[in-house]
């Protein structure tokens, strides 16, 4: 394999050109990715065209929005002990001088009835009382609700501080505000019992930002040390895995180099995108290695034998990675924008990668054909497979009982796909949320002990260009007693509940109240219940999940009770708010990828159609490719999970994928069968002996490389990560059983046809 010493003069002089255009791409990608962008992607996921999203974005506008405030949970063993409660005092009043910070509510902020109107004493000063009287006012407080649930629960075990902080403060600035606030109450509760914890979705969004940035290291770190580790084993060399290894490392650098050259970023979808190109790469590139090695002893020229085998391999390389770009490409259907982004990144990445590995690879061979003798690179005694990677009794038994086999596949086929027919979509916003988290245990707290931090907000149009009137109230009234109880464990809030129908005042003189009590609110607190230009209040909903399903069925609740009011039927708008918009929204997107998959399905068939000019190709690598997807979702339903936005990426994706494996047996076949003979037996037994062990190392390259998909803060990549890898494994045992049979079934019915037409070309 070593080229003489006297030719390498001028051939040398193209290796060392495209060595250098290589490190340049390398350096400028490098580069790139250094400007890459990190975006929990929460706030556009569920951005759209649909009426829910436009209802959401009216209401946002004009009204303060309950999942921009920040909470902090004090505990502590009573905060009837009068120094435990002061630290909780200390931090209200040091909080509400930070910048960005526009509202403290607290159970400081709570007064004393008065029934002339005006505003009451607090019930608990800043100067927390020490005579004793702490206890029975702290019971009282637990017993009654206000501003949506118990400000401290009923052991006084637990009190919660709400901070609002400027809209545009947030955008600029939330880890600031929040990293600040942390500070005063570690200050205030030093040497103390108390304990806290700053929660709220703004924080939330900052630990999922600071989890994406480790998770890219790790998950590809991993990834590369799997794939290594795996190539080590099937290649029995690490020069082999080494030069496995570039070729699949330069695709990664130049594909995340050119999602930050074109704007994308990495978010809660997209952080699986670079361990999946990562994976297919390797296998790309070991499907080259495997092809050089198997071409080496007869082919002394590394430059011929890097091309040849480029030849024969890369083709099937480029329809696999052009399926997994159709199977992006599906994504692009959905309503979400973020989806379609992800799509659309997913295309770039898998082109890129295979320019990547198509260019590289060849070279590192080429290059060290010219530096190591064919015996030290590819050696006798290191060709025999491992036993572990040897699957070649699957096919053998396939080819010896091929129809069975098919027609077994065929009704499972059948099977699964009416089960799959039935799944439905299920969303939650926690599954993008590590459960474990001290925020989130503390969100669980603050919805079981205190005030359900979700909201159902429900439009009441007061049409008061004067003020609160009396017909004004009469509608608030309405819409909160139709919807107040309608839900156990939901509490209303509104202007009624400020000042309730159990104070002896008429409608006139409850607006009058309420117009007192409102023009002594601050901005923020005012935008809670009543809209920026007065003509719209709103009655908010506090419930306790987060299950989409479950809030789709609250708010049905909702708009028949509404619509059953004769009052609050005329005045009440359709329910919204961020839990009931994105619970709608997240149905029909869920649903949307379930035709992004069938679009990667019609699509992959008619391209391999094509690519192999030969309609029966197509058709057969639909049966092999399309039974894993259909024998998971099929789980996904009778396990109850339904479809998520995690489980419906990774069926379209690994189909993608999956087909890579279908690809090359039927590559191999093209090349092997004689001609006019596209399903000879013998050409589907070679091409399977052929192929068997590089599909075998690929899906395991594959399926341990996603395996670090388990280390990553959020459940929903894990969750793709165990999915994908059980598509893979499915996906090799189809193409190693079900295709070899479905091939010779077909070979059948291609020699009753032929002796038909002979027969009656005699008879003619």
């Amino acid at each position: 394999m070593a080229v003489p010493a006297g030719s390498r003069g001028v051939s040398a002089i193209a290796p060392i050109a495209m060595w250098g255009l290589v490190v340049l791409l390398d350096v400028l990608a490098l580069l790139a990715v250094f400007g890459l962008g990190f975006d929990d992607g929460l706030g556009r996921v569920f951005a759209s065209d649909s009426q829910r999203n436009a209802d959401y974005e009216e209401l946002s506008g004009h009204f303060t929005p309950s999942e921009g405030d920040t909470v902090v949970l004090f505990q502590s063993p009573d905060f009837a002990d009068p120094d435990s409660l002061q630290a909780v005092s200390d931090f209200v009043i040091e909080a509400s001088f930070l910048d960005g910070v526009v509202d403290v509510f607290s159970l400081f902020a709570l007064r004393e009835p008065v029934d002339t109107g005006g505003i009451g004493a607090p019930l608990i000063g800043i100067d927390v009382p020490r005579d004793g009287s702490l206890a029975p006012r702290l019971d009282a407080i637990a017993d009654n609700m206000a501003g949506g649930g118990r400000l401290i629960s009923g052991d006084r075990t637990s009190t919660a501080v709400v901070i609002a902080t400027d809209r545009s403060a947030v955008a600029d600035g939330a880890r600031t505000i929040i990293e600040h606030l942390e500070d005063v109450a570690a200050s205030v509760t030093a040497g103390t019992d108390v304990s806290f914890e700053v929660t709220g979705l703004p924080a939330v969004r900052l630990d999922i930002v600071d989890s994406l940035f480790s998770d890219l290291i790790r998950l590809n770190l991993l990834g590369m040390i799997a794939g290594f580790a795996i190539c080590v084993m099937a290649l029995r060399s690490v020069r082999l895995a080494v030069f496995v290894v570039l070729p699949a490392a330069t695709a990664l650098l130049w594909a995340l180099g050119a999602l930050s050259t074109f704007g994308f970023g990495i978010n809660v979808l997209s952080i699986a995108l670079p361990v999946l190109i990562l994976v297919l790469a390797f296998a790309d590139s070991l499907h080259l290695t495997f092809e050089i090695r198997r071409l080496a002893p007869d082919e002394p020229s590394p430059d011929r034998l890097a091309i040849l085998a480029l030849k024969r391999v890369g083709p099937a390389c480029a329809l696999a990675s052009f399926t997994t770009a159709i199977a992006f490409g599906g994504l692009m259907i959905s309503e979400s924008e973020i989806v379609r982004n992800f799509g659309l990144a997913g295309i770039v990445a898998a082109l890129i990668a295979l320019v990547a590995v198509l260019t590289v690879q060849p070279l590192v061979f080429a290059t060290a054909g010219r530096l190591i003798p064919a015996e030290r690179l590819f050696p006798a005694r290191r060709r025999r497979m491992l036993r572990v990677f040897d699957w070649q009794f699957l096919p053998e038994f396939a080819l010896r009982h091929p129809r069975p086999i098919a027609i077994g596949a065929i009704a499972a086929l059948v099977a699964f796909g009416a089960v799959y027919t039935a799944i439905e979509p299920s969303y939650s916003v926690l599954e993008n949320i590590n459960r474990d988290a001290s925020r989130v245990r503390a969100i669980e707290t603050l919805n079981d002990e205190l005030a359900p931090i979700n909201t159902i907000d429900i439009p009441v149009s007061i049409e008061a260009s004067g003020g609160l009137d009396a017909t004004a109230v009469e509608r608030i009234t309405a819409t909160h007693e139709a919807v107040a109880g309608l839900v156990p464990g939901t509490v209303a809030v509104s202007l009624h509940s400020l000042v309730p129908d159990t104070v002896n005042l008429s409608a006139a003189e409850r607006a009058q109240r309420l117009s007192q009590v409102v023009s002594s609110m601050s901005g923020n607190q005012r935008g809670r219940v009543l809209s920026d230009d007065g003509t719209t209040a709103l009655v908010r909903l506090h419930i306790n999940t987060y299950d989409a399903g479950e809030v789709r069925a609250i708010t049905e609740r909702i708009e028949r009770a509404l619509a059953a009011d004769p009052i609050a039927s005329q005045a009440a708008g359709t329910p919204t708010g961020f839990m009931v918009m994105s619970s709608f929204v997240s149905a029909g997107m869920i649903l949307d990828l379930n035709y992004c998959f069938f679009i990667a399905v019609v699509a992959s068939g008619l391209l391999t159609t094509l690519w192999f000019a030969n309609w029966r190709y197509g058709a057969v690598a639909l049966v092999p490719n399309v039974l894993p997807i259909l024998a998971v979702g099929a789980w996904l339903v009778l396990s109850g999970r339904g479809l998520q936005f995690s489980s419906g990426v990774a069926l379209t994706i690994a189909f993608g994928i999956a087909v890579d494996d279908t690809v090359h047996i039927i590559n191999r076949l093209r090349i092997n069968a004689p001609r006019g003979r596209p399903f000879d037996p013998g050409a589907i037994h070679r091409s399977v002996v052929e192929v068997t062990p590089a599909l075998v190392v690929t899906t395991t390259v594959l399926s341990f490389g996603l395996l670090s998909t388990f280390s990553s803060a959020s459940p929903m990549i894990g969750y793709f990560g165990i999915l994908s890898i059980a598509v893979f494994i499915l996906a090799i045992l189809a193409d190693l059983v079900v295709l070899p049979a479905c091939l010779m079934v077909l070979n059948g019915w291609e020699k009753r046809r032929r002796e038909s037409r002979i027969l009656k070309e005699r008879d003619a």
